[in-house]
């Protein structure tokens, strides 16, 4: 699938201003299954007449035809998101699958941004996407090797958000970060080729779910024991969008 020429396609019908576009999920992070979908995610700007409208528009664009899952939002919504330190979309700016940059000085953008952002936030999304997933996999049919390696990773990167490092999005790359004598990044060393070559809907084996169980509740247990403070400023984030978002639309709009 060409994916720019999708996302090209698709803003020719439109007149919202495509900025900036990247490959999210299972892609990413170096998990992507056979029968995994492009998750393409990114932001724009609403059209000019939207723009100076005094009327509400939606924040968002959403594109589902096929395998291309396409969400885009306006740069309210992202700037708005990114203010709260919001892990999702911080992983879509420090994503290395670009398929469209029209954001200028993009990584002046994107460095300044990341030297200001609240590990606190970051801990508790990913510690919060862990449980949610040990949760759904625990109910009927639902112990898969996604659910899994999703839990795994965001126990991962929750505990390194505790201790103020940034986590990789390569999984490959987020296990070197962690001690090597770990347990779950055994596991998951062992089992993420047997992953990446299952559908997406492909069970763990009974024999596994127990002790993966352990693994993820005894990794969650020695995380509730850490003490984690915010470690930003947020107003001089927010003062840093506001000249971003002031500069973008002068750029855009005129």
């Amino acid at each position: 699938m060409n994916i720019q020429q999708e996302i090209q396609n698709l803003f020719k019908e439109r007149d919202d201003i495509p900025l900036f576009y990247i490959e999210s999920g299972s892609r990413l992070w170096g998990m992507a299954s056979p029968d995994s979908d492009y998750d393409v995610r990114g932001f724009h700007l609403p059209s000019k007449a939207q723009y100076y409208d005094y009327r509400k528009y939606r924040d968002l664009i959403e594109i589902m035809e096929g395998d291309f899952d396409f969400v885009s939002f306006d740069l309210n919504k992202m700037f708005g998101l990114l203010a709260k330190s919001n892990p999702t979309v911080l992983e879509w700016v420090r994503a290395y699958i670009v398929y469209f940059n029209e954001f200028p000085e993009w990584d002046k953008f994107s460095d300044g941004l990341l030297e200001r952002i609240d590990y606190k936030a970051l801990y508790y999304h990913y510690l919060s996407l862990a449980k949610g997933g040990m949760h759904v996999m625990q109910t009927a049919d639902n112990f898969t090797y996604k659910k899994v390696f999703y839990s795994i990773r965001g126990l991962m990167s929750a505990e390194l958000a505790s201790q103020q490092i940034m986590p990789e999005l390569l999984i490959t790359q987020l296990f070197e970060q962690i001690e090597i004598k770990d347990p779950l990044r055994h596991w998951a060393q062992d089992y993420l080729e047997i992953k990446k070559q299952q559908k997406e809907k492909a069970q763990v084996s009974e024999s596994e779910q127990q002790y993966i169980l352990k693994l993820l509740n005894d990794k969650i247990e020695a995380l509730n024991q850490r003490t984690i403070e915010p470690t930003n400023d947020l107003e001089k984030l927010q003062q840093y969008l506001t000249e971003y978002s002031f500069n973008l639309k002068q750029h855009f709009y005129g």
